[in-house]
């Protein structure tokens, strides 16, 4: 009952939240992407500020708050979840004197509950991953379609905005938020590694670095870029296998973590002497908390590995 109040509560508070950011969202596309509003005290936290940009370069389509507000009620759910899934296996399976026996799980269920709360957050991340790939595996077609464009007597702005409209469809966006920017009468450079900041790779920075050379020293730059190309075409299939082993080890650790806790009930069911050896016994239950622990840290390490990508 508990659950279920709690879910149409949080369902609720998100449908209204929903409709207040399509209503932003809307205001932002008519009047400009950049910030016109000022933030509120929870949106200006480094976690909060810093969850919504992954969250906008990961086309995830939800307010910041709505994310967080899911990890916190999966998280609450996932402790009374775990703290009733073990009373009532110690009630059907666990063997003789065990069943008088309460386990003493709140470090367990609060380890439990914080894995559970952060896939939220870990599926932003995730998205992240996969969108930033797809970028890195199209900066070959970026820079050709830049040198596609590239005219002596042309501006870096008419040379973004020229080659906008061809760009991959994975970088697309990014570009038009780049020329956006350059046109808004800001610093270009500044544009410019932000671009290469969002795409997060080492060849974004490149072609930040190569035009923001033309932009502040009006220099040819057409043979750089023509380098840089050939530089990438000859690291792109060490890459394409590095990304694949990223991709195979996100979906494995996520499935790891999925299966993690139906191998516990499933030993459970099987012998009932396993209840004791998990949830009464000292050495068990630090056992489980430590392999909660590895499973997180393997989710963190499924991000760190995907960085600064080709």
């Amino acid at each position: 009952m508990w659950i279920a109040g709690s879910g149409i509560v949080v369902v609720a508070w998100m449908s209204r939240l929903s409709a207040w950011w399509r209503d932003k969202r809307l205001r932002a596309s008519l009047l400009g992407p950049i910030r016109l509003e000022r933030s509120g005290a929870f949106r200006e936290l480094a976690f909060v500020r810093g969850l919504a940009d992954d969250m906008e370069i990961a086309d995830v389509r939800w307010p910041v708050e709505a994310v967080v507000g899911a990890m916190l009620f999966i998280g609450a759910v996932g402790w009374f979840a775990v703290d009733a899934s073990v009373d009532a296996m110690r009630v059907r399976y666990a063997l003789d004197a065990d069943r008088m026996i309460g386990a003493d799980t709140w470090l367990l269920n609060t380890v439990a509950g914080g894995l559970l709360g952060s896939l939220p957050y870990f599926y932003v991340k995730f998205r992240l991953q996969r969108k930033r790939h797809r970028i890195a595996l199209d900066m070959i077609k970026l820079v050709q379609n830049v040198v596609g464009h590239y005219g002596d007597n042309r501006t870096v702005q008419e040379l973004i905005s020229r080659s906008a409209a061809t760009m991959p469809d994975h970088v697309r966006e990014e570009w038009r938020r780049l020329e956006l920017r350059s046109h808004m009468g800001g610093s270009l450079e500044e544009a410019l590694y932000e671009f290469a900041r969002r795409a997060d790779n080492e060849w974004a920075e490149d072609v930040a670095d190569i035009l923001s050379i033309k932009h502040k020293f009006g220099h040819d730059v057409i043979e750089a870029l023509h380098k840089l190309v050939v530089d990438m075409q000859r690291a792109r299939k060490n890459e394409e296998r590095r990304l694949a082993m990223v991709t195979a080890y996100r979906i494995g650790t996520a499935v790891m973590v999925a299966f993690a806790f139906g191998i516990v009930f499933f030993n459970v069911y099987a012998d009932g002497a396993n209840y004791r050896h998990y949830f009464v016994d000292p050495g068990g239950r630090w056992i489980m908390l430590f392999s909660g622990v590895v499973l997180f840290a393997s989710m963190v390490l499924v991000v760190r590995s995907g960085r600064r990508t080709f």
